[in-house]
């Protein structure tokens, strides 16, 4: 066995939960050590006693996919909590699933879009997208496109394809409601076709959406972002981009009539 594996067990012994933890990632890994998920399991045990959010998640992970002992959602449930009370990332969006679903704990939307909220305001992508679809179907949260839309378009941009997919399954409905006047829904149709999100990318449309916002918009405002989106858009836009974005608008004035 490694001097390194060595060094860990002593510190481990000692109830340094650090390197308990790190012992657990070795023989989960097989890492310097054969792959051993009973003593993984341990480990993951001892560091999750003394209350590392970390080892809290990973040993939720063991016991809800049976590795080292049986399944156990109901134990997962019990330490993903552990962990998520101390803001891990990662053990909030495995908590709103266990709710979303019902597993291992009694299914509830509410508290799956509560930690899907905490998890998505710390970036993780997963939590984004499935917060996005719970507002998207009005499941946990009040309906509203907006909010979904402003939720997959940031994932999309970072690459989640799955967000991608989700904004062109109610491209009507953003679309309706920058129309409608919504200045961030005006603005998530601009990234869209600013990043090519399902769509051909086209400054002319970009120029036009943002230029929407600003003329038409009466509600969801944010000064700042849209402040800031027009100092890109500028930037960007030439003369002829400009010239078929103002016959866009014109369209866009049209449609718009025709909703009333």
């Amino acid at each position: 066995m490694p001097n390194s594996i060595q060094a860990l067990l002593q510190l481990a012994a000692k109830n340094d939960a650090d390197a308990q933890y790190e012992l657990a990632e070795a023989y989960r890994t097989g890492t310097g050590v054969p792959e051993n998920m009973s003593e993984a399991l341990r480990w993951y045990r001892a560091a999750a006693e003394l209350g590392l959010a970390d080892a809290q998640n990973n040993l939720g992970a063991m016991y809800l996919a049976g590795m080292g002992t049986e399944k156990n959602p109901v134990e997962a449930v019990f330490w993903y909590q552990k962990a998520a009370e101390q803001e891990q990332m990662h053990a909030q969006f495995n908590l709103a699933m266990l709710y979303l679903l019902g597993n291992g704990v009694r299914q509830s939307d509410e508290e799956a879009a509560r930690w899907l909220h905490a998890a998505a305001a710390q970036g993780d992508l997963e939590a984004l997208c499935q917060l996005g679809n719970m507002y998207q179907q009005g499941r946990g949260v009040a309906q509203n496109h907006v909010a979904a839309a402003e939720l997959h378009t940031v994932a999309a941009i970072e690459g989640h394809l799955a967000s991608v997919d989700k904004l062109a399954e109610y491209q009507e409905e953003i679309e309706n409601a920058a129309l409608n006047g919504s200045i961030l829904a005006a603005i998530c149709m601009a990234k869209k076709f600013d990043h090519g999100l399902g769509i051909s990318e086209d400054t002319a449309q970009v120029y036009a959406w943002t230029q929407w916002a600003r003329l038409h918009g009466t509600h969801d405002e944010d000064e700042d972002e849209l402040d800031e989106w027009e100092s890109y858009v500028k930037a960007i836009t030439s003369a002829a981009d400009i010239e078929r974005g103002n016959k866009l608008l014109n369209e866009m004035r049209g449609r718009a009539d025709e909703m009333i």
